[in-house]
């Protein structure tokens, strides 16, 4: 068949690319505000310090994988929100919102705890004294702010779960831009702010987030919105938060699991030595920023597949996920060859300010970095699209347990003995991230073929494998 006449046919089809895009191209933005405004900090840190530059993504990915639990345990409410709503049981979303926004506190109360051990935490990883300074500083000021991420990430769901996703797009790129000018003001101590370094470029962070935060309550507790999805019942409801818990946990675990194994690699390639370390935090920038749109159309996948098993159609569901693969394959084809052909482009920015002054002998470790990357982003697609997809019906306990083995057993463990132990270096340590992806790939993709999450819910309803 011809290839635009198969496009044309698929452009408005049932889980065709319109209906994708018109939710994947938002949150391709709105779920990468993380990445984008620790790519943000980082950027201006690596004009004002070489120590506050390199502590940022050990620091950073710390306490970004600590949230992730909880943030992975109340995004999942996006599932239970797609489904209602494919159910048509409008009047339980408003309700359902507010559990997850209650559940809010208490990971913000545990990474409050966590803070007071900051130094602990430091001291043990071990990498260089003037780094370990830096990285206490970030760490336990993103630990203080964590409340208002943790409460955009559960009312975004809202908007999410009903593929309504301009409205997280706008009010994330308002806290991106908050965060812009306050990392400014604060790193620097521009138009008379103090000048804070690495403590700025965090409250900036935290700043940003609270608008965000009050963004979507204003908007989620309007008339309009209350009068079609209740959304004004605040009312704990604890069977509810228990079956959030239920489905939600795991996603959090499994989203820890996935972040904790890159923050223990991080850590690890410290105690190699700074210049790693600096070669690796500028390739796994360029990563997190070239892999916002994988991450924006997994979780559209899991809307969607969501919204149609909530409506009994498992065959549009499949659909949906065939799509998503062929728009993510085109987009990671790009990025492949980019990587390979023209990595000086992307490594550019970090070579100003006190990067600078490393930077010669950085860049050609760099460059084989982003070679390592574009190894692993042949198989990261089927990673995302297929846990992703077996997500959205609520088969969330064997993804938790498959990122938990995979993330200890042929990651963490591997990483340990490899780079620490034997001491057998930089490349070496890259390598086994190569292998994690593709097992995580090959194990997803039999789990999705297998079927079983076509009979799976998180609501109540009665299924009907279609």
């Amino acid at each position: 068949m011809n290839i635009f006449k198969y496009i044309s046919r698929r452009w408005n089809a049932t889980g065709g690319y319109l209906e994708f895009l018109k939710i994947a191209l938002p949150l391709i933005i709105s779920t990468g505000a993380w990445s984008i405004q620790s790519f943000i900090n980082r950027f201006f840190l690596a004009w004002h310090s070489q120590e506050a530059f390199a502590a940022t993504l050990p620091a950073g990915m710390l306490n970004f994988s600590i949230m992730s639990i909880f943030i992975g345990t109340l995004s999942y409410i996006d599932v239970f929100i797609s489904q209602y709503y494919g159910k048509k049981e409008y009047r339980s979303i408003g309700p359902s919102v507010w559990q997850s926004f209650h559940l809010s506190f208490l990971g913000a109360f545990i990474l409050l705890f966590i803070s007071f051990f900051s130094e602990n935490i430091f001291n043990f990883i071990g990498h260089a004294p003037e780094i370990i300074i830096e990285e206490v500083k970030y760490f336990r000021v993103l630990c203080y702010g964590a409340f208002p991420a943790l409460a955009a990430a559960a009312l975004s769901g809202f908007y999410a779960g009903r593929g309504k996703t301009k409205v997280v797009l706008y009010a994330n790129i308002v806290g991106i831009l908050i965060n812009v000018i306050f990392d400014y003001l604060l790193i620097f101590g521009n138009f008379g702010f103090p000048e804070l370094g690495i403590e700025g470029a965090a409250i900036a962070s935290i700043i940003g987030s609270t608008v965000v935060m009050i963004i979507f309550i204003v908007l989620v507790t309007s008339k309009k919105n209350d009068k079609k999805y209740n959304t004004r019942i605040l009312t704990p409801d604890f069977d509810f938060i228990k079956r959030l818990l239920r489905f939600g946990f795991p996603n959090g675990v499994q989203f820890f699991f996935d972040m904790a194994g890159f923050t223990f690699f991080i850590l690890a390639i410290g105690k190699i030595g700074l210049l790693e370390l600096s070669a690796t935090n500028i390739a796994l920038n360029i990563n997190l920023l070239a892999f916002m749109p994988l991450i924006g159309c997994g979780i559209t996948t899991s809307i969607l597949v969501g919204q149609y098993l909530g409506r009994n159609k498992a065959s549009a569901a499949e659909l949906c996920v065939q799509t998503s693969l062929q728009i993510v394959y085109a987009y990671i084809a790009v990025v492949i060859l980019a990587f390979v052909l023209i990595p000086g482009v992307f490594i550019y920015p970090f070579s100003q300010g006190s990067e600078a002054l490393i930077m010669d002998q950085v860049k050609p470790m760099a460059v084989n970095l982003l070679r390592f990357v574009a190894l692993y982003s042949i198989f990261d697609p089927l990673n995302i699209i297929f846990s992703s997809a077996i997500k959205g019906a609520g088969d969330t306990a064997f993804v938790m347990k498959l990122l938990v083995v995979s993330s200890i057993f042929v990651a963490a463990i591997p990483v340990y003995f490899i780079v620490i132990v034997f001491n057998l270096g930089l490349y070496a340590g890259w390598s086994v991230l190569v292998v994690y992806v593709l097992v995580l790939a090959t194990a997803f993709y039999l789990r999705y073929k297998s079927g079983k999450w076509k009979k799976m819910r998180v609501i109540k309803m009665d299924v009907v494998d279609g």
